[in-house]
């Protein structure tokens, strides 16, 4: 249920806090006085979509808060899940805000979240019934829905549609791979020559990287040998390091022979000169290496430019050309076994098939069952509301082929078929029945199916629009009995409806400090008498006005 709804700088609300609650909430007021601008900061919160239009002249921010109670709804925890977000002790908090520059936001239990994630979580969360909803029931979906939700069909249907979606699957997987059959030859020798290409090849990883290098150093090879050189001469040249390290080496043996203390520095002199010694070798065999080979260089460039060829064609670097061939080798491998394939995929296709036409024949038997109940029920609720003359059937037929299926209808083609007037007979919803039959129909399908649970809140924008008297007293009374198994928010003019309140809000405007402003309070007993007497046309609220509002609302408490 629907707690409460903050509204802040939203429209001609200034700041208000709208509390809630069980059963039926009736808001009434004078025409224009905001009733509205509850009902669109409510369908605000289910996702409906924000407009900068509705911040308060002054303000550079509107904000909406609403909190739901949800413990009756298992499955709002799963989609809450689904996108991420904890539910906090059964309740779940949505909070929106519109800015002026556009950044406007939208938290779910205080985490950050998108429309989208909003809209997915909140369907079913309110059930609109207004005049801008009534099309709804043109819709064959909502037809079927709604006669699954009388019937108790959600579990069975929801089997039958994952049935429907994995044969859809694996018919678009076999329709894949028989368009893969007609271009088989032609794509299989495509990828036999990049095959072999990429085969011919030999490609390395890091193949690339080792051959720039061995480049680098033959371009540099004139350049390293001088230097080389350099060395050389450094070390074993007339002047070098080997000529002076052995005369000292002499020199210190002839000393440390006179001197036991200088043994130590000819040691280390002398391993400096085998040090030396070893380096010149070295420098000597680098120097005798060929090192400038123009045949290697001409092999590396016309490699390089091999690798560069297969990277503009297949990746850009070598592990993604390898990886490339490995998706060719197994496209190959699909394509020259796609008969075994097809052939396997077909008879899954086939089993598949037959298990969800087998689930939609016996959902169509029980929606054929459930929909004489259901146009019966809707049929007797009709006549309560002064339409004697009606009559709805949900003329129902069943589709063998999976290939005109839908994910609600599963087989089912359905029509609602509805008599409004006796002699008339039964035309399709669409093509004869008004605005004010219209919402005679929406409450009658509600009342019929207010026990199966499911909905977290029913909301009736001014349902009762264009009638009085007895009619809109019935109306009234079967607002309630929605009420009794649902929390059912109620808009409307009319003093017949208005006095089955449980819970009465009343809607004002004035004008405070040059501003006009628009306010939501709860109402007293008192306060309600004296709305009710309004209602009732009273300019006055005299004691005969208000005496009149206690017997309509005693009457509605029999």
């Amino acid at each position: 249920m629907l707690q409460a709804i903050k509204i802040r700088n939203f429209a001609l609300i200034e700041n208000a806090e709208i509390p809630f609650e069980k059963g039926l909430n009736v808001l009434s007021g004078e025409t224009g006085a905001g009733k509205s601008i509850v009902l669109e900061a409510i369908s605000l919160l289910l996702g409906g979509r924000a407009q900068t239009e509705v911040i308060r002249s002054g303000a550079e921010e509107a904000v909406v808060e609403g909190l739901f109670e949800v413990s009756e709804l298992p499955w709002l925890k799963e989609r809450l899940n689904e996108v991420g977000i904890e539910l906090d002790q059964n309740e779940l908090l949505i909070k929106r805000t519109i800015n002026r520059n556009g950044k406007n936001r939208i938290f779910m239990n205080g985490e950050l979240a998108t429309l989208s994630m909003l809209s997915t979580v909140c369907e079913d969360l309110v059930d609109l019934c207004g005049q801008h909803e009534h099309q709804s029931l043109f819709k064959a979906t909502e037809q079927i829905h709604l006669m699954d939700r009388f019937a108790g069909l959600e579990d069975l249907a929801s089997a039958t549609r994952a049935a429907y979606k994995k044969a859809v699957a694996l018919l678009e997987e076999r329709e894949s791979l028989k368009k893969k059959e007609e271009e088989r030859v032609q794509r299989l020798a495509f990828i036999q020559f990049q095959i072999e290409e990429l085969a011919q090849a030999g490609l390395r990883p890091g193949e690339d990287e080792e051959l720039l290098s061995e480049k680098r150093l033959l371009q540099s090879s004139e350049q390293r040998m001088q230097l080389m050189n350099q060395v050389d001469s450094a070390l074993a040249g007339e002047e070098g390091a080997l000529h002076a390290l052995k005369l000292a080496a002499n020199k210190a043996r002839a000393l440390s022979q006179m001197d036991e203390s200088a043994d130590e520095m000819f040691r280390s002199i002398e391993r400096a000169l085998l040090e030396v010694e070893e380096s010149s070798r070295q420098v000597a065999s680098y120097l005798g290496r060929e090192d400038s080979s123009p045949e290697r260089m001409e092999s590396i460039q016309e490699r390089l430019s091999l690798i560069t060829n297969l990277k503009r064609k297949y990746g850009a670097g070598i592990e993604d050309i390898l990886a490339h061939q490995a998706r060719l080798a197994e496209e190959s491998d699909l394509l020259q076994n796609i008969g075994t394939k097809l052939d396997s995929l077909e008879g899954e296709y086939e089993r598949s098939r037959t298990s969800a036409l087998t689930l939609a024949r016996e959902l169509f038997q029980k929606r054929k069952k459930g929909a004489e109940a259901f146009t019966k029920a809707v049929s007797k609720e009709l006549k309560e509301l002064r339409m004697q003359d009606a009559e709805i059937t949900l003329a129902l037929e069943f589709s063998e082929d999976i290939g005109t299926y839908g994910p609600e209808s599963l087989g089912t083609v359905v029509e609602l078929l509805v008599q409004t007037n006796l002699g008339e007979g039964r035309k399709p919803i669409q093509k004869i029945v008004s605005g004010g039959e219209l919402s005679r129909l929406m409450l009658a399908i509600r009342r019929v199916i207010a026990d199966k649970g499911g909905i977290g809140v029913y909301l009736f924008d001014e349902i009762d629009a264009g009638l009085g008297g007895q009619t809109a007293f019935t109306v009234g009374k079967k607002l309630k009995s929605v009420a009794r198994y649902n929390q059912v928010l109620c808009i409307t003019h009319v003093p017949q409806v208005a006095c089955f309140a449980d819970h009465h809000l009343s809607i004002s405007k004035h004008v405070a400090k040059g501003r006009t402003v628009t306010e939501v309070s709860a109402l007293s007993d008192s306060e309600r008498k004296e709305e009710i007497a309004r209602m009732l046309g009273s300019e006055k609220l005299t004691p005969s006005a208000l005496k009149n509002a206690k017997e309509l609302i005693e009457s509605a408490a029999l």
